[in-house]
């Protein structure tokens, strides 16, 4: 019984110099800071953004129309033009969302237009094929003839554009030969584009989309009003951006 108790009271002793030596490396871990800083030991508290109250803040509305916040949104300035000239927007994926896309203005603003996605890595002969007779795509290939000095009897009837940035538009462009069988029709831009410091063009005579196709509706139809209506839309759509974007 003795030999008994004497080897219970040193299995009590081990343990007992386990426990201890556990906790010592526990008080020096605690010691050693994380990469943030914070004693590994203590509890971390993140930095939240919900304030006093402790609540999640309200998810931003959007307007599904043009499909921007609802604190910029500008469907409020969009005015209908009634254009007679049909026009067809090839639009890259990346484009539909961009806070400072210009299609959802010609979208909303003109009376016949059609905008249909056209990403490179899709077959999109469908789209050419039901293009009316008369179609020219609005690009400035090499090959484009200047839409302000054309006669008026060899006006196209129908525009293809193509929305993406200048980098997509050539892929757009190259991906899809029945784009390359149309009249190509260019222009001749007398400003910059309106986007100033917001979003640049790769050059100075290269023009927003819908900058683009107001041009080019002006020189087909002069006697078309509210296309400056159009343009003042897109220059609230910039000053409401931009007074989101730190100086």
């Amino acid at each position: 019984a003795a030999a008994v108790a004497a080897a219970v009271a040193a299995a009590s002793a081990v343990v007992a110099a386990a426990a201890a030596a556990a906790a010592a490396v526990a008080t020096t871990v605690s010691k050693l800071p994380n990469r943030a800083g914070i004693p590994l030991g203590r509890p971390m508290m993140l930095p939240t953004a919900y304030g006093a109250g402790g609540s999640p803040p309200a998810p931003r509305q959007h307007c599904y129309t043009c499909f921007k916040p609802r604190v910029a949104c500008i469907c409020d300035v969009v005015t209908v033009v009634d254009n007679h000239t049909g026009v067809t927007v090839l639009q890259h994926p990346r484009e539909r969302f961009h806070p400072l896309g210009t299609v959802r203005i010609a979208r909303l603003g003109l009376r016949r237009v059609r905008v249909v996605s056209c990403p490179p890595w899709e077959d999109c002969a469908a789209v050419g094929a039901s293009l009316p007779a008369g179609s020219a795509l609005l690009y400035p290939s090499a090959r484009a003839r200047d839409l302000a000095a054309l006669p008026r009897g060899q006006h196209p009837r129908h525009l293809v554009a193509i929305d993406a940035t200048w980098f997509l538009a050539r892929k757009v462009y190259a991906a899809h030969p029945w784009l390359h069988t149309l009249p190509h029709v260019a222009l001749a831009p007398a400003q910059p584009s309106r986007y100033r410091s917001l979003r640049r063009e790769p050059r100075p005579h290269y023009l927003a989309t819908l900058e683009a196709l107001v041009d080019a509706l002006r020189i087909l139809e002069p006697g078309t009003v509210g296309f400056d209506g159009l343009l003042a839309a897109f220059d609230t759509m910039i000053d409401r951006q931009a007074a989101f974007v730190p100086g």
